[in-house]
């Protein structure tokens, strides 16, 4: 009985995909001539070290019109992630960090839309809280006292390339913010202070 259980772990566990689209193990990679910028929970568990969250330009699907693309990327136009015959490493690490610098910075009780929160209609942080709670509603220690300081890293991958940190000079790119939630799937600061909570 307990190997059946085990078994059953382990192919669950080798079963679970890294990305909602996931094709042939691709991981959601950037395909050919394209690039992609991704943001992701790190060490959610102890057997991941990267949890997907979501990535641009495949967030774009979510948002109802141009007026809304417009507000999640700026100037960026969702074609030029699909238009890279350069496939350059470099060059996909600094649209990346140009791109998403803007979000890094952007409060997790904020009702802002952006690559994590496309629809706004919901703070940034209850929403990862409830990902975070589907992803753990097993776990006896998030049940018990949620999670706190969960950080939330910035990748690109470019040309059917793994993901690859976004950084500057070596410092690779993170939310200024970290992320604690309770054990119902609500956001809270970690360091005790106010927030909004409301949209």
């Amino acid at each position: 009985m307990k190997i059946t259980l085990i078994l059953c772990l382990v192919l669950a566990v080798a079963a679970a995909k890294f990305c909602p689209s996931e094709k042939d193990k691709d991981q959601c990679r950037a395909g050919d001539s394209a690039y992609k910028c991704s943001v992701f929970f790190e060490f959610l568990t102890p057997r991941r070290k990267l949890t997907w969250i979501g990535a641009l330009p495949d967030a774009l699907k979510k948002a109802k019109n141009k007026a809304e693309v417009k507000e999640i990327l700026g100037d960026v136009t969702a074609e030029s992630f699909n238009t890279f015959p350069e496939c350059s490493a470099t060059a996909a690490n600094a649209r990346c960090y140009t791109t998403l610098g803007k979000q890094k910075s952007v409060p997790l009780d904020s009702c802002d839309r952006n690559l994590i929160n496309t629809s706004g209609s919901e703070t940034i942080g209850d929403y990862l809280c409830k990902q975070v709670r589907r992803w753990l509603r097993n776990d006896a220690g998030f049940k018990s006292g949620g999670i706190k300081d969960l950080k939330l890293p910035f990748y690109y991958s470019t040309c059917n390339g793994d993901w690859t940190p976004v950084s500057d000079d070596g410092v690779d790119l993170y939310a200024d913010e970290n992320l604690c939630c309770n054990p119902d799937g609500t956001f809270f600061r970690c360091d005790g202070s106010n927030f909004n909570s409301v949209c």
